[in-house]
């Protein structure tokens, strides 16, 4: 037996169930899908905020640093600093990719357990065939796969009134929050014309000294 067969062994008496309830054998295997998605999309939620928590110092520090180089690098242009601004802008482009390949990493952390779940499915169904139109046989791999990815886009819109996953939404978001918000050039733009209305309100209170 190979470890993956004896993985899938292991796993049986957990997931069979969701697989037997009293209803017609199409809807059974339909409604077990769903379940094993649903656990095999909690699993992976848990296994990838343990991940980020693990690792929430270097996380935040990829945020910060990356929304202080960038506006960094758009003050200097205002001030017409060309080395500046390219200096600074490697920088927060560093920090950026850092912080989009951790991420990567960390989603690619929550799909394990829906590779056990598919290698579960081989092994308890395999020899079953489904007829499709125009696609012919079929295992019941082929249905995991759509039922997993529409369980995720629910269970992610569904995350922010669920207790655990609201607290870690909410940890995240607070680990993350940092002194100041990602400029882009139109919120430059906007500062640097309030910062001269401003500057233009002092002028216009100053006494004529004539």
């Amino acid at each position: 037996m190979t470890d993956l067969s004896a993985i899938s062994a292991f796993l049986d008496p957990y997931l069979i169930w969701a697989f037997r309830a009293p209803v017609h054998p199409v809807a059974a295997f339909g409604l077990g899908l769903v379940v094993v998605a649903l656990m095999a999309t909690v699993l992976g939620e848990l296994c990838m905020a343990a991940a980020y928590f693990g690792n929430k110092e270097s996380f935040a520090k990829s945020n910060r640093e990356m929304v202080r180089n960038n506006n960094m690098s758009l003050r200097m242009l205002v001030r017409k600093n060309k080395e500046g601004y390219k200096l600074l802008n490697k920088e927060a482009n560093e920090y950026f990719g850092k912080n989009f390949f951790s991420r990567i990493a960390l989603f690619a952390s929550s799909l394990f357990p829906a590779f056990f779940v598919m290698g579960w499915i081989d092994l308890r169904y395999g020899d079953i065939e489904f007829m499709l139109p125009w696609l012919g046989k079929v295992g019941p791999g082929f249905f995991f796969v759509p039922t997993y990815i529409a369980v995720r886009i629910a269970f992610a819109k569904a995350q922010k009134y669920l207790p655990v996953f609201k607290t870690i939404r909410r940890k995240v978001r607070e680990n993350e929050t940092t002194d100041e918000e990602l400029l882009s050039f139109d919120d430059l733009n906007k500062e640097v014309q309030q910062g001269q209305a401003a500057l233009k309100n002092n002028d216009s209170r100053v006494p004529d000294a004539s």
